[in-house]
This record gives structure tokens, C-alpha cells and sequence, in this order.
């Protein structure tokens, strides 16, 4: 059984006209769970414990958020990131409903889960809004995953930007492998092939840069060579998936051009290699900011995650993926 969590509530938080981060992104994804297909159960979302937040949080940026909303007005937090009146309440939201699905898929209640939850999370870093995100959903519920026995969590973010906030937050961990596919050099500037971790974490970041306009095939070989083998090695206990569809052709922000269906195909390269590990694999929106094509690129992963075979794309050997994996060779049996 596959957990969801699709609900208008996630439209309250109001980011304004002409913000990308459009409250109508859940709306056109909810489309897809207003008659739920077999095998989907709809979870009600839940808040975050203000404990859970401050697994990855600082408590005086949690309390700048809360004060923000609690003004009734709607503040710029940074030039990119809205604070509105509803704001701290659908942020505990985001992050409570991505822990809970992540909890029942530990315990065995759902086989896997999709969080179309907003605002998004992984540019959120220790003390700051940054990116459209107010708190890390993502690495919250990794470091919640650990703090209920989890050995190990693997983080897979294939958002065209870089997940700086998830890679700052388990930069020296060991037991948090973070693996990133993003368009480089973009936005937030980091992501760099050398980002590999330091310490007991060092080898535990596995960033794959990729210059401009990237195709289907190119991605799904980044897929196959590199994150489908250190499943199999690290053998995570879960797979929590930054989900951002801003890599699509049809994207007005990014600059990749994948299309809807390469979204299923590396979804299968997810599953398939997670099960083998035993692994259930939780996804979580990041961007993807063209409603017809975020739609329909949820909707080729929830067919993957439902069973269905996915989209058949041939992978295409490129100099940049030798360049990742000279990097990540020595480190990973690749």
C-alpha cells in the first residue's frame, strides 16, 4: 500500500501573485488522488512536534518563523522566500505529514509514500529560509527515521537545483548518505563534483553536476552507473526522495529537458534497487513549477511506485558522468 498526503491545507500557505512556488502546485497534483487509483491510501497530514523541527533546526529560527506568521503580514524572509500569516502552521504541516508517512513506512503500515506537501524544504539550512523553503522537510525526517532506529537513511534529490540545506545538514554524517543529481553551475552555487564530505562523512555526499540541457538518457545513466550500485553497497534502512520536477523540459526555471516518463524511469531505478535492499522508498515534492508537467511527472512516478513497469529509456554514456565516476570510485564499487 502506497501512502499519500494530498490536501488543499497545503495551499494556505500564500506565497503571493507571480511567486513560482504557486499554491496551485498541490491543487494540480491532488488531481491525481481526488478518486484514489488502487493501492493508494490518502494519510491526513499531521504537524511536526516543534522537538522534530529542532532535529535540524535552531530554536531562535523557529521562533523568527512563528513571529513572522503570528504578524499577520507577509515578509520576504530572503529574496526568494514568503512568510505569510498561515505560513508556520503549513510548514509544521509539510514536515509532520513527510514524518508520519516515513514513520508508517519503518513500521510496515505502507510499502512506500508521496509527501505533495509545500512549502518545499531541502535550500533550508540550520538558521535561514532560503530557496522557497522555510524548514527541511527532508532531512527532519531522516534525522527522525535515525531517532526511531534506523540505521541508515539514503537521501535522493533530483530537484535541478542543489539540496544545499540537506547537504550542509549531514555533511560529516556517515549513517545520512546524500546523492544529488542538479544542474551546475545553477542555483544556490553549491553541488560541486569535489562536495564529497569531510570527516566520518567523508564519501556519505554524492553530488552528479551537470551543465545545461541535459536529456532523458544522460540522467537515467547517472541513475544506473552510480546511485543503483551504492544502494545495493550502503543498504539503507530508507530511502527518502527529494522530489523536485524542475528538471522537465516545460520547466520555466530550470534548464534540463528531461521529460514526464524519464521521472518513472528513474523512479524504477529507485525501487528496484531499494527492494533489494529491502528498503522502502518515501518521496517528498521539491519544485517543478509547470503544472502540466509536474502533474503528469507525479503521476509516472506514483505508476512506478504502484508496481507498473516503468518507462523504457536507454542510458547514454557521457564525459561528465566519467567525470563523476573517477570521483565517487574511490569511495564506491562503481
Amino acid at each position: 500500500m502506497i501512502g499519500v498526503v494530498s490536501d488543499p491545507v497545503f495551499m494556505e500557505h500564500d506565497t503571493g501573485g507571480y511567486h513560482p512556488e504557486d499554491p496551485l502546485r498541490v491543487q494540480y497534483i491532488h488531481t491525481l488522488f481526488s478518486d484514489p487509483p488502487e493501492g493508494v491510501m490518502l494519510v491526513e497530514p499531521v504537524e511536526a512536534r516543534e522537538e522534530d523541527i529542532m532535529l535540524n533546526h535552531e530554536r531562535a529560527y523557529i521562533e523568527k518563523v512563528r513571529n513572522t506568521s503570528a504578524s499577520g503580514r507577509t515578509v520576504s524572509l530572503d529574496p526568494d522566500t514568503v512568510c505569510s500569516p498561515m505560513s508556520f502552521d503549513v510548514a509544521l504541516k509539510a514536515a509532520g505529514s513527510l514524518n508520519k508517512l516515513t514513520e508508517m513506512a519503518l513500521s510496515g503500515e505502507i510499502s512506500s509514500g508521496f509527501a505533495s506537501v509545500r512549502p518545499p524544504g531541502h535550500h533550508a539550512t540550520h538558521s535561514s529560509a532560503m530557496g522557497f523553503c522555510l524548514f527541511n522537510n527532508i532531512a527532519i525526517a531522516a534525522k527522525k527515521a535515525l531517532s526511531m532506529g534506523a540505521k541508515s537513511v539514503l537521501i535522493v534529490d533530483f530537484d535541478v537545483h542543489h539540496g544545499n540545506g540537506t547537504e550542509e545538514s549531514f555533511y560529516n554524517d556517515d549513517k545520512v548518505l546524500y546523492f544529488s543529481t542538479h544542474q551546475y553551475p545553477f542555483y544556490p552555487g553549491t553541488g560541486a563534483l569535489s562536495e564529497v564530505g569531510s570527516s566520518k562523512g567523508k564519501g556519505f555526499t554524492v553530488n552528479c553536476p551537470m551543465s545545461y540541457g541535459k536529456v532523458d538518457g544522460e540522467y537515467l545513466a547517472v541513475y544506473k552507473y552510480i546511485l543503483d550500485p551504492i544502494i545495493r553497497l550502503f543498504k539503507p534502512s530508507i530511502v527518502l526522495v527529494s522530489a523536485g520536477f524542475d528538471s522537465h523540459a516545460m520547466d520555466p526555471i530550470g534548464g534540463m529537458r528531461l521529460s514526464s516518463e524519464c521521472f518513472g524511469a528513474i523512479a524504477g531505478i529507485i525501487r528496484d534497487a531499494s527492494l533489494k535492499v529491502g528498503a522502502p522508498v518515501v518521496y517528498t515534492l521539491e519544485g517543478g513549477y509547470d503544472m502540466d508537467a509536474l502533474r503528469d511527472s507525479v503521476q509516472q512516478v506514483i505508476e512506478v511506485m504502484r508496481g507498473n513497469k516503468p518507462p523504457l529509456i536507454d542510458p547514454l554514456e557521457w564525459q561528465e558522468l566519467d567525470d563523476m565516476i573517477a570521483i565517487h570510485k574511490k569511495y564506491w564499487d562503481l
